[in-house]
C-alpha cells in the first residue's frame, strides 16, 4: 500500500487511489446537500459534503467541508466554487468561520466551462455588496505573479460594521 505521492507515481497508483477514495464516498450520507431545498446550490449534483463534516453556516446551507488536518493543527475548508446565487453565503461562511484566507484552485472558466462564479470584486478598489447576507468585499490590492495572482480583500459585516 503506498504511502506517498513519490510512491503513488513510481507505481503507477493513482487510479487504485482513486477507486478506494470514490469507493469510501459512498459510506457516509449526504442528505442535508441532497435535499430539494439545496440542490439548486451546488454546483454538481455528485460532489456533496457528507452530513457530518458539513460546514454549518449560521443562517443556511453551503456546500463546503471542514477538513481537520491533526497533524499540522490545522483545519481547512473546502468548497466548491461558488455560484452566482452562492457567493453571499461563501463570503458569510468565511466570516462566521474566521478565515485568514482563500485559496482558489481553478480559473473562472476551464475548456469553455464556468468553474466558478466571478466572487470578488473585479478592479482594484471596487466592492461587492451582498445584502442579502450582510457582507461586503472590497479589493484593496493585487499582486500578479506568473502563474497566479494574490488579492488582498477586505470584507465587512455590514449589520455590525465589523472589518
Amino acid at each position: 500500500q503506498p504511502t506517498t505521492f513519490e510512491e503513488l507515481d513510481i507505481n503507477d497508483g493513482w487510479q487504485q487511489a482513486h477507486l478506494e477514495v470514490a469507493d469510501q464516498c459512498f459510506e457516509y450520507p449526504c442528505l442535508v446537500a441532497r435535499a430539494p431545498e439545496n440542490r439548486y446550490r451546488n454546483r454538481h449534483r455528485y460532489v456533496s459534503p457528507y452530513d457530518h463534516s458539513r460546514v454549518h453556516a449560521h443562517n443556511d446551507y453551503i456546500n463546503a467541508s471542514l477538513v481537520v488536518m491533526q497533524v499540522a493543527q490545522r483545519k481547512y475548508i473546502l468548497t466548491q466554487g461558488p455560484l452566482p446565487n452562492t457567493c453571499g453565503h461563501f463570503w458569510l461562511m468565511v466570516w462566521q468561520q474566521n478565515s485568514r484566507g482563500v485559496v482558489m484552485l481553478n480559473k473562472l472558466v476551464e475548456r469553455s466551462s464556468i468553474k466558478c462564479s466571478q466572487y470578488w470584486p473585479p478592479h482594484l478598489g471596487q466592492s461587492l455588496l451582498f445584502e442579502e447576507m450582510s457582507i461586503s468585499v472590497h479589493l484593496e490590492g493585487e499582486d500578479v505573479r506568473a502563474y497566479y495572482k494574490i488579492h488582498h480583500l477586505r470584507l465587512e459585516n455590514m449589520k455590525h460594521r465589523n472589518v
